[in-house]
């Protein structure tokens, strides 16, 4: 009964904004992005993965998707304090239609951020190790 009350008001309690979902693998796009701007949903990643990657794939056009970190003041999805994380940008298009981008000992909060997009349909997942 303790238990069920606590997971009431620890749902209760969670911001209303993109869903955080958790390891260690996912999708950030429940469908393909078609413009620029920040996957609807973030990942949070515990102390115990060692490893997180996200692939990045096009059906059509060209696309630059970089990955984002947050752990600090708010990490709304859209309004957040986000910041670039070094190396992330992959370009995709011609050839190139997936790439990924990987962060060794992740921590905090991470989103993917479709930079550029010329007649683009991109969907981003996400796979933790070590957890």
């Amino acid at each position: 009964m303790r238990t069920g009350l606590l997971m009431l008001v620890l749902l209760g309690a969670l911001p209303a904004f993109g869903a955080s979902l958790g390891c260690p693998s996912g999708a950030l796009t429940t469908s393909p992005l078609t413009a620029t701007g920040a996957t609807p949903n973030t990942v949070n990643v515990g102390s115990r993965s060692t490893v997180l990657v996200f692939q990045s794939t096009t059906t059509a056009g060209t696309a630059t998707v970089e990955v984002d970190i947050c752990c600090v003041g708010t990490c709304d999805p859209v309004t957040g304090t986000w910041a670039q994380v070094t190396n992330s940008p992959v370009t995709l298009g011609g050839a190139t239609l997936s790439a990924a981008a990987s962060v060794l000992n992740p921590t905090c909060q991470y989103r993917a951020n479709v930079t550029a997009c010329a007649s683009c349909s991109v969907t981003v997942a996400y796979a933790c190790g070590g957890v």
